[in-house]
């Protein structure tokens, strides 16, 4: 049960960062958060089980179209409107390129602001035994800037999450 081995992690970032974490997987061409836990603090973002996030502008979307093949991946990218929710948001399909190049050598999605401003968001991949990736696990939040020591420091976080968790269901690569 993945959102059971997951509740733990996601509860350990909010507890590290103060800042909301989730666990999303992919349902169609859009994005279902599965779990959210969120910081007991004034200023949060909050999400529900069950939201519907677009693929294109979420730092889980792009790790799960960095991660696809690349006929679904522009597939995808030509059948979905490419909405533009911020100045920041890429809304071409040649625009992912570079970018889905980047999450695939680093190993993490990052989110600057391109689905709503002033928020940056970091998700990992969790693969099953056989290497996919069935989950994404990250958080959201409020950090200054994507390079700053918070952000960083959630980035290691979150990649540490979703190794641990994909070697618990078996991924041993």
């Amino acid at each position: 049960n993945v959102p059971e081995i997951c509740k733990p992690h996601l509860q350990s970032i909010v507890d590290q960062l103060r800042e909301s974490a989730y666990l999303a997987r992919l349902s169609g061409d859009e994005l279902i958060l599965v779990d959210c836990e969120e910081p007991h603090t004034n200023f949060r973002v909050a999400s529900e089980a069950g939201t519907r996030l677009p693929l294109h502008c979420t730092s889980q979307g792009k790790l799960f179209l960095a991660n696809s093949s690349p006929a679904e991946c522009r597939r995808i990218l030509t059948h979905t409107e490419l909405k533009a929710y911020t100045p920041h948001t890429l809304t071409t399909p040649e625009q992912f390129a570079p970018e889905l190049t980047r999450i695939r050598e680093q190993g993490y999605a990052v989110e600057n602001g391109e689905y709503k401003i002033g928020l940056r968001s970091v998700s990992a991949p969790i693969h099953d035994v056989t290497g996919e990736v069935r989950y994404a696990i990250g958080c959201v939040g409020m950090f200054r800037q994507v390079q700053s020591d918070e952000f960083l420091h959630a980035i290691r976080l979150v990649c540490a999450a979703a190794d641990t968790i994909s070697r618990a269901i078996g991924y041993h690569g």
